[in-house]
């Protein structure tokens, strides 16, 4: 940033102990700096700008992945293994699919247990086998 200084015009000589006069000034700026940044300035500049934009592209590459990934599993087909339970003593339908699935609506997974287990009521030993 350059300096600012204002410097006064005077048109006649100035009087001893005489207050200045208040006249017309005009600006005068400081001369542009002729000094370069050394080299090692122009080192700390490039890394920075280097680091800065290996953390854009990594940033964006991740968001991508992600996203890739996540259009691709969500028009994948069910290609995992069944899921097999095992009622114990004390089991519900209702406990079983509080495992399967933690938190939200349950019905639809108990429907789905019902199903598998031949609609019948559930007993210890009973085996539950889901294709997921």
């Amino acid at each position: 940033m350059a300096a600012i200084q204002w410097e006064r015009i005077e048109h006649r000589a100035p009087q001893r102990d005489a207050v200045p006069p208040v006249g017309p000034m005009r600006l005068v700026t400081a001369p542009p700096s002729r000094r370069r940044p050394s080299a090692a300035v122009y080192r700390r500049r490039r890394l920075i700008a280097l680091l800065l934009v290996a953390t854009v592209l990594m940033t964006v590459s991740s968001i991508g992945i992600r996203w890739a990934t996540a259009s691709a599993s969500a028009g994948a087909t069910a290609t995992s293994s069944p899921v097999v339970l095992v009622a114990r003593p004390g089991d519900s339908y209702w406990t079983l699919a509080r495992k399967l699935h933690a938190g939200g609506d349950l019905r639809s997974v108990v429907d789905e247990l019902v199903a598998a287990n031949g609609g019948g009521d559930l007993h210890a030993g009973d085996r539950i086998v889901l294709a997921h």
